[in-house]
């Protein structure tokens, strides 16, 4: 059994190698702490700074001296301060609680680690609710210029965004992957993942991009909470894309130079029932910042730009 010395109190932590021991000194201004005579760590800021770091460790203490009426043992019950501070073999359950393990796809044996620090905690923090605004709509339909306008306007408001552009991502997490159909889907998949990581972190996370299939965009709607997952149509003929044809792709692939390009020689399936429509033709063409404040209407009426 290690323990922690602080002045003339020793604090058990857990179960080592009986050969190995853990300890602490104290002097006015730190704490030091060492490992089989290795200092590990320092706790500096004095008394205050001590108090909190081995509060959570006198309580799985103060808990594990308590017992039942029939003389047994009380498993300790620490709150996720305590769970926090004491991380890993030594989180209180004296190795008797079992921990549930998961697999998850061709991950086994892995458990999901919960922090005492909530995705509520966060918003609070920025004063908005994380949620994803999927922006999808054929090629040169507006959406990165859409989602920019959207960022600015938020950002204005003093709200945190993060835009997950299409091919941006390309750039780095989604580098090794192509073009072909089964790529795509993974470029879709892998984008929907971190848009959720992103809401969960309180942000107003952005993602534009194509994103042709209900099916593709279903699944990352499922991976979000109901209602935080706003899905945002770009409803633009594709005569106007074409006609726009900022990156000189329609030309490309009419002339047979790129295959399975959504709109020309692959389908694009319009959402069925998103949350916004935004409507463009030739006729008649918004502003992005005209289309962003549409956007930035609904986040406001649903409360997502307060905590």
């Amino acid at each position: 059994m290690a323990a922690a010395v602080l002045g003339n109190q020793t604090l058990n932590l857990c179960k080592l190698d009986p050969s190995e021991a853990l300890y602490a000194k104290s002097t006015p201004p730190k704490a030091t702490a060492f490992f089989g005579g290795v200092k590990k760590f320092e706790i500096c800021g004095g008394a205050a700074a001590r108090s909190r770091f081995f509060a959570p460790i006198k309580a799985m203490e103060a808990s594990k001296t308590t017992t039942h009426s029939i003389g047994q043992a009380k498993s300790p019950r620490l709150d996720y301060a305590a769970a926090d501070a004491v991380n890993g073999d030594c989180g209180g359950s004296s190795g008797k609680t079992a921990v549930e393990m998961s697999t998850v796809g061709n991950s086994s044996n892995i458990v999901w680690h919960k922090c005492s620090v909530e995705k509520n905690d966060r918003e609070e923090l920025l004063n908005q609710k994380g949620c994803v605004i999927w922006i999808t709509g054929l090629s040169g339909s507006g959406k990165s210029t859409v989602a920019c306008s959207l960022s600015r306007a938020l950002h204005a408001r003093g709200k945190l965004t993060y835009i997950l552009d299409g091919d941006n991502c390309r750039h780095g997490l989604n580098r090794d992957l192509s073009f072909k159909a089964e790529d795509r889907a993974e470029n879709i998949r892998r984008i929907g993942e971190v848009a959720k990581l992103f809401a969960d972190a309180g942000l107003i996370c952005i993602a534009s991009l194509i994103s042709p299939f209900r099916k593709e965009r279903d699944a990352c709607r499922d991976l979000l909470p109901d209602g935080d997952f706003i899905e945002v149509y770009m409803d633009v003929p594709l005569q106007v894309c074409e006609t726009r044809d900022p990156k000189g792709l329609y030309k490309l692939a009419r002339a047979g130079k790129i295959k399975g390009f959504t709109g020309v020689d692959d389908p694009y399936e319009p959402p069925l029932n998103c949350e916004i429509v935004l409507h463009q033709s030739e006729e008649t063409c918004d502003s992005p910042a005209v289309l962003a404040e549409k956007v930035v209407s609904y986040l406001q009426k649903k409360g997502y730009l307060e905590a």
